[in-house]
Parts: C-alpha cells; sequence; structure tokens
C-alpha cells in the first residue's frame, strides 16, 4: 500500500489506476493470497541469458536459448532492435519474427523473459527517422557513431524522442501478455551503442576505425547548447551572478557554451561551471528515462522496468551520467549495472543496494570472454546473489559460448536459484557525496578502502551500507545563486557636530556594494532619527539642539529587494570637534562554528585603527546569551543552530567609535565547513613583451576535504591581463614581474589564497655545462655565456650542453660546428645537445652552437652562442695542438688525437703499449673521428693507471708515436 500511495503523491498517470486496484485488493484478501500463492516469486532469484542478438541470422539465438535452459537458466533477457523491426520507416512494415520466435521459445522452456528495446540505430538506417544533425554529438561536433556503427538521436530533439517512445509503446503493447501470464521479468530502455541507459562515453571519428576511438562527452549538439543556456537563465536570472560563480566575463547568455577538457574529459565536470553542466545533463537524462518508463507504465502499471547502466561509481560513469543513479532511478523498479571482471562485485552492489528502494530490485551483468577462467564468473555471479541481486544476466551470443561455460551455469543454478533471497542487515556505513566523486575517484576519497576493511576484513565477507549523499541535486547547492544582500563596504563614520549649528550629511554612495546586482536605495529608518533631524533628498539635514549620541539605522536595498542593516551614530558636542573616529582596516568575514563545541574566535589586532590617535577599548554587543567578549577574544559553548549578528565598536581617546558587525553562524558538526586547501604549488609562469600570453590553471591546485571547489579569482591582475573561466590570456607591453593572489572558494564560502608569479621577459636560452653520464653524476662545470674561453685542463673527459628557457616550449633543436660537428632534437626535459649519458671530448678549438626552440611546430625563439676550448694555460688560451698530439693528458677514459690535414694516409689504426712492451689495440668501435680530431674511448679495457704509448699505423706501417698517461 506504501508503494501505491507513494505512486499516487508523485502524480503519475498510472497513480490513480494503483490506487483503485489497491482498494480493490484490500476489499479482496482472498485475491491478494491467491496472487502471492500463484506468482511466489517474490523472493525468486533469476540467472538469466542474456541475447545481445546482434546475430543477422534468422533464428540463430533459438539454439542459445535451448542450451542456456539445458544448464539450468531460468531466464532470458532478449535486446528489440528498433532498426531491426523497422528498418526503411517508423511506420512499417515491422519484423518481429525473431523476437515473437524467441520469446515463444523461451516461455515453452519455462523461461521468464526480461525485454531490453535498443532505440539507437545502425548509421546506415536513419532515413526516415532523423538525421546526423540531430544526432547526439561529441565536443567536436562529431556525431555518436561507435561499435557496429551505432548512434542515437540527441534527448532534446523531441521528434525523435516521440518516435522512441511510440516504438518502445509498441513491443510493450506487443508482449504485455507475458505480464499477464507471470512470464514478465521486466521491460528497459537504452540508446548506446553498448545497450545501456545513459550517455556514451566514446566516440570514433566519421572516417575512422575502432583503434581511433577517443573518450568525450555527450551532448554538445546545438539542442543541448540552447537548452544549457535557457536553464541557466531560469537558475541565475542574473548574468553577472553566473560569471561571479563560474569566474567567467560573459557579456550576454548566448555566448555560454558548456564546458570541454579535451586534454582530460572529466575535467568537463570540475568546478562551479562543470558541476551545472553536470546537473543539466543528469535532468535531461532523468527526463528521457522517466518518459520511457510512463509509456511503459501506460500500458501496464504492473510491469517492471529496470535502468540498465554501465556503471555508477567508476570515472566513466561521470561521462555516462550515472552517478546520481538513485535520482535517476526514483520511478524505476530496479536498476541493473554491467562489471566487468576486475570490478569488486560485492561493492558495486553494496553501492546499488544501499542507495536503491527496498522494494527496487539490484541487478549485475556477467560478460562472456573465452581468456577469462571459470573462477572469474563464478566469483561474479556468487559475490553479486551473495550481495542481495535479484538476478544477474550472463552475456551468451553463440551455443559455444554456453558450451564453454556449461558447467558453471549449472553449478551456479543449482547453488542459487533454490534459495530464496533474504533480507541483509548491514553493521557498517560508509558514504561519498556526488560533487566529491566527480571530482575525484572513489579511491582517491578513501570510501572504497573504508568499504573494504569493514566488508572484507571479515570471514566470511559482510555486507555494509554505502550511502551516495546527492548534494549536487540538493537545494542548497543554489544558495549561491541566489540573490544576495548588499554588504557594507565602508561602514558609516561617527558624526561629531557642534550644538545649536546647522547639519546637513549625505550617506556615502559607497557605503554598501553589491557582488551580484546594484544597490537601487539607501534609506534612513525613520523612527531612529532624533526629533531635531529630518532624511530627505538623500540627506540628513537638522539643528541640533541637545547634547548627545543619536544611533541611527541605515538599510540598502538591492535591485531584487534584499536589504541590509548599518548603523550611523551623531554625537551633539559643545563645539567643533577635529577628532576623527576610529576606521575598520579591513571588514571581518562571517564565522561558522559546530554546535555543542566549544568556540573560540580573536579578533585581527589590526582590525581598527586611529589615524589622529589610538583605539582604547574595543566592546562587542547584541550577543547571544552563550557567547562571551573579552580582550578581543569570543569565547562561548552554542547550543542551538542559526545565525547570530554581533556588532563591535571600537573607541579612541576621546570616546569617539565606529562599529561594524559581522555573523556567527552555529551548525551541526557534520556541516561545519573545511576551508579549501593547496594541494600543488603554481609553478612560475614566463610571457615574451608584446606578444599574446595564455595559461590555464590547472585542475589541481585548489582541493576541498568536505566539499567542492565553486569559484577560482584572481586579484592584483595587471591591466594587460583578464582571467576568465580559469584561463589567462592578455598581451604584455613591457618587462615585469606580477606576483597575482589566486583564491579558491568552497561550497559555503570558505576560501585559500596562493601566489601565481608571472615574469614578463625577452624570449632567452640559459646554457649549462655539465660533465655528462648518469643523471646520479653530473655535474655543473658552468653557465656558458657568449664568447666563453674555456681551458681543456679544467674539463672533463665528456662534457654536455643543456638549454633552458623562461617561456614554454615542446621542442628544441640544437646544431654545434667547430672541431666537434653534432646536432640533436629533443622534446623531452631536460633539453640536452646529447642524449642520456653521451657526450663529446673537449676538443681544442672554436664552437658555434645554435638553438631553436619550438611550441607546437611554430619557431618561437632561436639563440647562438659561441666559445672555444683552448689547450693552453691563462696566458695561452689560443695556442694550437700539433699534429699527433694527443689531449687531454693525463686523461681519465678518453683521449683526442689531432690528425694531420693531409689524408693520404687515412685511416688509420691505434694501439696502446704498456712500459713492459705489451701491445693492446684499440677496437675501431672505440674511435670516432670528427673533423681531424680522433675521440679514443679505452673505458672498456679496463686500464690501470701509468704511462702508455699511442702507435698509429696505417696499412701496417708505423706513422707516429706519442706518450699518454691515464689518470
Amino acid at each position: 500500500m506504501q508503494k501505491l500511495v507513494q505512486t499516487v503523491r508523485n502524480g503519475s498517470k498510472s497513480g490513480i489506476w494503483y490506487l483503485i486496484f489497491g482498494f480493490f485488493l484490500l476489499l479482496n484478501p482472498a485475491k491478494i493470497n491467491a496472487q502471492v500463492l500463484r506468482d511466489g516469486t517474490e523472493n525468486q532469484r533469476y540467472l538469466a541469458l542474456l541475447l545481445l542478438n546482434l546475430s543477422e541470422e534468422k533464428d540463430f539465438e533459438l539454439e542459445v536459448i535451448r542450451q542456456a535452459a539445458a544448464a539450468g537458466m531460468n531466464s532470458v533477457v532478449l535486446t528489440i532492435y528498433w532498426d531491426k523491426v523497422y528498418r526503411a520507416s517508423p511506420t512499417g512494415p515491422g519484423n518481429w519474427s525473431q523476437f515473437d520466435n524467441q520469446i515463444k521459445l523461451a516461455t515453452e522452456l519455462g523461461m521468464k523473459v526480461g525485454i531490453r528495446i535498443h532505440v539507437g540505430r545502425n548509421m546506415a538506417y536513419l532515413n526516415g527517422f532523423w538525421t546526423e544533425a540531430e544526432s547526439a554529438k561529441d565536443y567536436r561536433q562529431n556525431p555518436l557513431r561507435e561499435i557496429y556503427n551505432y548512434t542515437h538521436f540527441s534527448f532534446l530533439h523531441q521528434p525523435s524522442v516521440n518516435k522512441a517512445a511510440d516504438f518502445v509503446k509498441q513491443v510493450t503493447d506487443r508482449y504485455k501478455f507475458l505480464q499477464s501470464d507471470n512470464k514478465m521479468l521486466f521491460m528497459s530502455v537504452v540508446t548506446t551503442p553498448t545497450q545501456e541507459a545513459g550517455y556514451h562515453p566514446t566516440n570514433i571519428p566519421p572516417d575512422g576505425e575502432y583503434k581511433d576511438m577517443y573518450l568525450t562527452a555527450y551532448d554538445y549538439s546545438d539542442f543541448y547548447k540552447k537548452g544549457f543556456i535557457e536553464w541557466l537563465k531560469i537558475k541565475y536570472k542574473k548574468l553577472i551572478r553566473l560569471n561571479l560563480l563560474w569566474g567567467a566575463e560573459y557579456k550576454t547568455f548566448e555566448e555560454v557554451l558548456p564546458p570541454v577538457t579535451p586534454w582530460d574529459t572529466k575535467e568537463s565536470f570540475f568546478g562551479r561551471r562543470g558541476k551545472d553542466w553536470y546537473i543539466y545533463r543528469h535532468i535531461v537524462l532523468k527526463q528521457f528515462n522517466d518518459l520511457m518508463i510512463q509509456t511503459v507504465k501506460d500500458v501496464n502499471p504492473a510491469i517492471p522496468y529496470v535502468l540498465e547502466f554501465g556503471s555508477v561509481i567508476d570515472n566513466m560513469s561521470a561521462l555516462r551520467a550515472t552517478l546520481a543513479f538513485p535520482d535517476l532511478g526514483q520511478k524505476a523498479d530496479g536498476v541493473k549495472i554491467h562489471d566487468s571482471e576486475q570490478y569488486d562485485h560485492r561493492w558495486t552492489m553494496d553501492v546499488l543496494r544501499g542507495n536503491s528502494r527496498p522494494d527496487q530490485w539490484i541487478m549485475n551483468e556477467v560478460f562472456y570472454a573465452d581468456y577469462l577462467a571459470h573462477s572469474e564468473y563464478y566469483e561474479q555471479i556468487d559475490e553479486c546473489f551473495d550481495s542481495g541481486a535479484k538476478l544477474v544476466a550472463f552475456v551468451l551470443s553463440t551455443p559455444g559460448h554456453v558450451a564453454a561455460v556449461r558447467e558453471v551455469l549449472r553449478n551456479s543454478a543449482s547453488k542459487w536459484l533454490s534459495q530464496p533471497m533474504q533480507p541483509l542487515v548491514t553493521q557498517d556505513t560508509v558514504s561519498y557525496r556526488l560533487s566529491r566523486i566527480i571530482d575525484k575517484t572513489i579511491h582517491d576519497l578513501g570510501t572504497y578502502e573504508a568499504w573494504r576493511k569493514a566488508a572484507r576484513g571479515s570471514n566470511p565477507p559482510r555486507p555494509v551500507h554505502v550511502q551516495l549523499i546527492e548534494d549536487l541535486l540538493q537545494d542548497d547547492y543554489w544558495l549561491p545563486a541566489a540573490n544576495a544582500a548588499p554588504y557594507i563596504q565602508n561602514p558609516i563614520p561617527m558624526q561629531i557636530i557642534a550644538v545649536s549649528r546647522n547639519f546637513t550629511y549625505r550617506i556615502p554612495t559607497n557605503t554598501f556594494a553589491d557582488t551580484d546586482g546594484t544597490v537601487v536605495k539607501i534609506e534612513v529608518d525613520k523612527t531612529t532619527l532624533p526629533a531635531w533631524l529630518r532624511y530627505e533628498n538623500d540627506q540628513l539635514i537638522g539643528l541640533p539642539s541637545a547634547l548627545g549620541d543619536s544611533r541611527l539605522l541605515v538599510r540598502a536595498t538591492d535591485d531584487e529587494g534584499a536589504t541590509t542593516e548599518a548603523f550611523l551614530t551623531i554625537r551633539v558636542d559643545t563645539r567643533e570637534n577635529a577628532n576623527k573616529p576610529p576606521t575598520v582596516k579591513t571588514m571581518l568575514a562571517n564565522v561558522v562554528t559546530a554546535l555543542n563545541e566549544s568556540f573560540v574566535f580573536t579578533i585581527p589586532k589590526d582590525l581598527f585603527v586611529d589615524d589622529d590617535g589610538t583605539v582604547t577599548r574595543i566592546e562587542a554587543s547584541e550577543l547571544p546569551a552563550w557567547l562571551s567578549f573579552n580582550n578581543g577574544e569570543f569565547r562561548g559553548f552554542p547550543t542551538k543552530t542559526g545565525e547570530y549578528r554581533v556588532a563591535l565598536k571600537a573607541y579612541d581617546d576621546l570616546n569617539a567609535f565606529v562599529e561594524i558587525y559581522f555573523i556567527i553562524r552555529v551548525v551541526e558538526p557534520q556541516f561545519l565547513n573545511n576551508p579549501p586547501f593547496v594541494q600543488a604549488t603554481i609553478p612560475v609562469r614566463f610571457a615574451k613583451v608584446n606578444e599574446p600570453f595564455s595559461y590555464v590553471l590547472p585542475a589541481n591546485i585548489f582541493g576541498d576535504s568536505d566539499g567542492y571547489i565553486t569559484l577560482i579569482t584572481a586579484q592584483n591582475l595587471p591591466s594587460w591581463l583578464s582571467f576568465s573561466l580559469n584561463e589567462f590570456s592578455g598581451i604584455p607591453p613591457e618587462e615585469g614581474e606580477f606576483r597575482i593572489i589566486m583564491r579558491a572558494y568552497d561550497n559555503v564560502g570558505g576560501y585559500v589564497d596562493t601566489p601565481l608569479i608571472i615574469k614578463v621577459e625577452i624570449p632567452a636560452f640559459t646554457f649549462d655545462l655539465l660533465r655528462s653520464g648518469r643523471a646520479i653524476d653530473r655535474q655543473l662545470i658552468q653557465k656558458l655565456t657568449d664568447g666563453d674561453t674555456l681551458s681543456v685542463q679544467s674539463l672533463p673527459d665528456l662534457i654536455n650542453i643543456y638549454a633552458y628557457g623562461n617561456f614554454d616550449f615542446d621542442r628544441v633543436t640544437f646544431a654545434m660546428t667547430g672541431p666537434f660537428k653534432h646536432s640533436n632534437a629533443t622534446e623531452k626535459f631536460p633539453h640536452a645537445l646529447f642524449r642520456d649519458e653521451s657526450g663529446f671530448a673537449p676538443y681544442i678549438g672554436g664552437y658555434t652552437l645554435t638553438a631553436q626552440a619550438y611550441k607546437e611546430d611554430s619557431l618561437v625563439l632561436t639563440n647562438t652562442l659561441r666559445f672555444s676550448i683552448s689547450a693552453g694555460d691563462s696566458t695561452r688560451l689560443n695556442t694550437p695542438l700539433a699534429d699527433w698530439l694527443g689531449y687531454p693528458n693525463p686523461f681519465n677514459s678518453v683521449f683526442n688525437i689531432q690528425l694531420p690535414e693531409d689524408e693520404s694516409q687515412a685511416p688509420y689504426s691505434f694501439t696502446l703499449v704498456t712500459t713492459q712492451g705489451q701491445r693492446i689495440p684499440i677496437p675501431a668501435n672505440r674511435i670516432t673521428v670528427h673533423s681531424k680530431i680522433a675521440q679514443i674511448d679505452v673505458t672498456s679495457l679496463s686500464l690501470s693507471s701509468g704511462m702508455y704509448f699511442v702507435r698509429v699505423e696505417s696499412a701496417g706501417e708505423l706513422l707516429q708515436v706519442f706518450r699518454v698517461v691515464k689518470r
């Protein structure tokens, strides 16, 4: 009966039918008992064959059904395709024979039947139904195209939605007899190429192949773009309010576009802007699903309707828009998900069970793959049934598939189908928020780990209640978008005037401000005016006749009728008084504290200042009973939730004062906000003078432990720079360093700051000369500048040059000429002339190094550096090497030999001779010749320290002998 009443309350068309039927049963209790006895399936489990019906061969799947029934499966779920029934025209004739035959056979074999209605279509069969222009589209404006070339219409193209609903009605009408005959399991409607209810998470380009598939989100069609704008207008009412919460600078609503982040599709739902986009997609999806449910229920309200989702908890679920599945399934009779073997099935079933009504079924699906061991199938089936599944469906498409898992089917059917479902009692609870699971993964939140500890920490595992808080769908989400009342921008200074002298005062226009509108009226409450004072034409006018203080209430009203109050004190003195009252240096932000917990708050020491004296005391008034104030500190123990306005007065040495107030909000402990935090520093950014600068603030800079980031603002922006939708852009006119404060607000107003430094410079490289080798062995020798001369004796055996720039680039090319020529292109940081552990031996001579930097294949900078390596000392820097002279000498593992200009006797062979006369041939692969210099690497010879002789031969003829020393 509770379900009947709830249905009526929900206002469904079938509510009256339910109510009449319910009263009929109440008046005929025998009918109730007879129905229960006849049905007897309230607690029955089902192991179902799931037919994707992909084959084009007539009645191919009938044998699959026979084999499944013989293996003990007690039900079949079959897919009915719109484009198989109506291939050429929505009006027929329809080809129902495949599905009629399947249902006939299944019922004859004693199997119950579930029907999955697929209202997507193969792209070859859209004519007469819809065109690609009305298809769901990704952010590239490509229509949905996926496996088996399937697509579906945009959920906001109403003619297509109506045609799909008509087909669903036809299917329901045709097979409603299954419900009357107690042979119906459920019906569902799916749209995606993978036969799911939701948005598809991937796409294939129009001319691409399966390997070209990419992650994406839907729907970016014109229908959604326009619908999103109209929805935002209703929710925000004012563009200024949307700009404030999005951190945008739109001039009109018509400029607004749904967010797109191709680098990481899930980031499309980050921040307030992304959350709005997620909610809108959810609302449209729910509207479509509810229409399909209603279409089925209008035919027969007793037919169970199940929503089939790919998943409701993984990262892809954000793209599918199925994370908030309880709300999507409000009108459904059950929820079914499609786990892969990689998922923790107890976890996913606990998520489903914990967020479904007691009267809703929860289901799971096993997908056959020939590479999986039988243990994988057993594990999924057992864990799903043990966790409360009403049905586990097994996707099997051929008799061979059934044969491959026949043992699994028989054993599972024998084990579970005779066991009635039992209520599961949970002892532990874990929870997560919709807003947080969008921004993070379930592992990042620690929810899964907490569940695993509770569920799998015992033997056998036990069920755990998993609670999803759909905070984005609650009214509180829209509180920041409600009209904000004006606020006091500058407290009204105390006025000290002389008695019996005319007084005129206009309240400053900057006393109040409004974040999301304008202050349209400032007025003084006439009941607070002394007899000698009047307020007219926006001015206070009067002739004071008595000494004393008058406290006037001043009220500001914004363009939507919200008001804020401030106070003005007028002191009538015996004479003119030049004393200036104290002023407020910074306004206090509102403070939030927890109910039934100690509260301590110290006001800032520099909150009040006095330009011509000193602040002698600060008083607090309008305090609630639980709060005290002493020596600049508030203390208390709040025992009741609510907002408490507290007034502060700061007095100077002549007893003049300034008055402000702030709000202390007392909330339940679970609603106490932890402010956002900085989880990653922002690297220094470099910009070039008179060239466009653009920088997208990374999404991971800020985090929030108990909510989500709603807004990021930039303070201290230079005039040339703008910040909108988390992106900086501008053209810097001159060099300089700019320090910008980035402030992130959470969903209840808490905030945190972190700096961003932008250095505007003329683009340039800096070059570092390093000892080459492993990363751990590299050592900076010096920074290279144009014209440097290096002594060869001061250099190691192998050297390398690294280039660093004061701007962004993704590729650097090097070209070095001189005694040693070498070129290289590198996309990996740090950018080096030589890759990995290699380098070049320091040959004597002059070098020219040219480095070019590219950004996305555009040349952005060229730098040329000239340096030389000398064999001499400080007085003989440019002494050349003679032919056949080796250097450096002594050496570590590499030495060089200056070859003669005359090459008539080349090629050469080299042999080391020890002082004992032992000859050690130097392998040819250890000798590299560059520009008349032979670089000889003897590392592999494992030489001991000492003196050696080098023999140089050509065709067996000795040409030269010289001495070298190994360190």
